[in-house]
């Protein structure tokens, strides 16, 4: 029914928070532990998909894009890279909203965090959710490929969680609960790893 709640995605915003705390907590205070960044790997593209359907389902889309570029802005103090993510994901936004200027999108992926790889993974998980299941894994495992046999690989998991119907009955986040998790939790880890360096 139209307008009931999406578990669903509720379930894979869940798994992304919770995957991404472990790979910064693997980043910031365990850089020694590859089983924190393994699982880690699952974040991102649980991410792309939420952004997927972000673009999809928001009556102002203005407004939608204007907080992800001010998220970006704000973290980057605080993030690995500067130009983090957030921004990644934006141009991905831009990308499926306005696909006439998907080449220009693209090139601006190369220089922000994940790169073109990021932007393509982003269009290979698009197309196993509105297109074809089959051919979205296709697309995402030759994405996986050309950045060789490194940990991204592992990000290949998360596609099981798109391919499901359902999701599991979590407590629903609130609207706003990432754009603030996500530049205050890394500066908590920051701070930590400060203190037990000096």
């Amino acid at each position: 029914m139209k307008g009931s709640f999406n578990h669903k995605l509720n379930t894979i915003k869940w798994i992304g928070i919770i995957t991404m705390t472990i790979d910064h907590i693997g980043y910031f205070l365990f850089p020694q532990l590859l089983f924190f960044r393994i699982i880690g790997r699952i974040a991102f593209p649980c991410f792309l998909y939420s952004t997927i359907e972000g673009t999809k389902q928001t009556s102002n889309y203005r407004g939608y894009i204007l907080r992800l570029v001010l998220l970006g802005v704000l973290s980057m103090p605080v993030t690995p890279n500067t130009i983090n993510v957030v921004f990644l994901l934006a141009l991905f936004s831009l990308s499926m909203k306005y696909k006439q200027f998907a080449l220009l999108f693209g090139f601006l992926s190369l220089f922000a965090e994940y790169s073109i790889y990021g932007f393509m993974f982003g269009w290979s998980i698009y197309w196993l959710k509105e297109k074809d299941w089959l051919q979205g894994i296709v697309l995402a495992t030759l994405v996986q490929l050309l950045v060789g046999l490194s940990l991204q690989i592992f990000s290949l998991l998360s596609l099981a969680l798109f391919i499901s119907k359902q999701g599991l009955r979590l407590p629903k986040l609130p609207r706003y609960f990432f754009y603030a998790y996500y530049p205050i939790h890394q500066l908590v880890l920051m701070v930590i790893a400060m203190y037990l360096s000096s």
